[in-house]
């Protein structure tokens, strides 16, 4: 008697926005072979990528994107199509961040997708001196009143929560990390921490809080594997002064008055020559330390790597594009300057 003959597996199908940043191309490796792996984003992957995944050049800000939706099955979608440059026009950080997640949102609450990770930053939180030891995941998300700017990145994770409150339907969980570093991402700290010298305001040395790129990319396997709604903290082994980042990083702390430093520091990112807004300079005087525990409890999530490595592998940096490739850097000089790759908190 013949063998009746038997189809293939059902592969799932898992979409990933940003592919060309440097979290989401390590991400893209990782994720086992049993998921079929689409990466969308403005750019292909600049980093090598240890399996097959297939590649649309699209941009999450287009109808390109209600397209894709239309056409393909998802059984996931993880998020990572963030702009944090600082020097992008706040109206490009809003479309970007707010404005298309929000379209991302509704073409999963269309095709009725069954899981959902966005990524938002403890950032939301805001540095401040009247912040607790540790921020639950229930705290104020007081980042705007100090620091307009940021606006976006609390509308984001408003939006989010809110969205995931209405999709019942929908297994949605939002992240809020710690400070991402590693030698493949970039961001404000990772920034600060690879100058040769690095200034501190005198008389401040917060305590912070860093998670090692590989470890980030575990907790996410590990909510794509495990399918929980709910907001969470990301944490690593701990927290450490500053100061002692500084040094773990190969940097050298020259201390500032921040007082009189303040004028000189928005003349540099006026000109260009530093990278970052000085509100930013809060997260070096204030603490923003949050707690973890839920996350850790609920996914079995324990971190591999010491902060001791992780702040270490600042060092290797290595030639990428950000995180995000859904908007490029605008100018804000008049004189031409060399290009630098934006800024992604992640």
């Amino acid at each position: 008697m013949a063998k009746k003959a038997t189809s293939p597996p059902h592969r799932k199908r898992l979409l990933i926005t940003g592919i060309a940043g440097g979290l989401a191309t390590q991400l893209a490796s990782a994720i086992p072979l049993d998921w079929e792996v689409v990466g969308i984003g403005r750019r292909p992957p600049q980093l090598p990528i240890r399996r097959d995944i297939t590649y649309r050049q699209l941009d999450i800000r287009k109808k390109s994107l209600e397209n894709l939706f239309r056409n393909e099955r998802f059984d996931a979608v993880i998020h990572l199509a963030v702009a944090n440059d600082a020097r992008l026009p706040m109206a490009v950080r809003h479309t970007v961040n707010v404005i298309a997640t929000m379209r991302l949102l509704a073409c999963c609450e269309r095709q009725g997708i069954p899981q959902v990770v966005l990524l938002s930053s403890a950032d939301v939180y805001g540095a401040d001196p009247t912040n607790p030891t540790f921020l639950t995941e229930d705290y104020p998300l007081k980042a705007i009143q100090r620091y307009a700017d940021m606006g976006d990145k609390v509308e984001f994770d408003t939006y989010c929560r809110s969205w995931m409150h209405r999709s019942q339907s929908t297994t949605t969980t939002l992240l809020r990390p710690c400070h991402i570093v590693g030698p493949h991402v970039q961001n404000f700290l990772t920034t600060y921490l690879r100058f040769g010298v690095v200034p501190v305001p005198l008389g401040y040395d917060p305590m912070i809080q860093v998670i090692d790129e590989r470890d980030m990319v575990q907790a996410l396997l590990l909510v794509l594997e495990q399918k929980r709604s709910g907001v969470y903290n990301v944490t690593g082994p701990g927290e450490l002064p500053l100061s002692a980042a500084i040094q773990e990083a190969g940097g050298l702390a020259i201390p500032v008055i921040y007082q009189m430093a303040a004028p000189l520091m928005k003349l540099g990112w006026t000109v260009g020559v530093l990278p970052f807004p000085t509100p930013q300079y809060d997260f070096l005087m204030f603490p923003c330390v949050i707690d973890g525990s839920k996350f850790r409890e609920t996914f079995g999530f324990k971190p591999r790597f010491s902060l001791h490595k992780a702040l270490r592998s600042i060092r290797r940096r290595l030639p990428i594009t950000a995180e995000t490739d859904e908007a490029e850097p605008v100018a804000r000089r008049r004189r031409p300057r060399p290009a630098r790759p934006p800024l992604t908190e992640s």
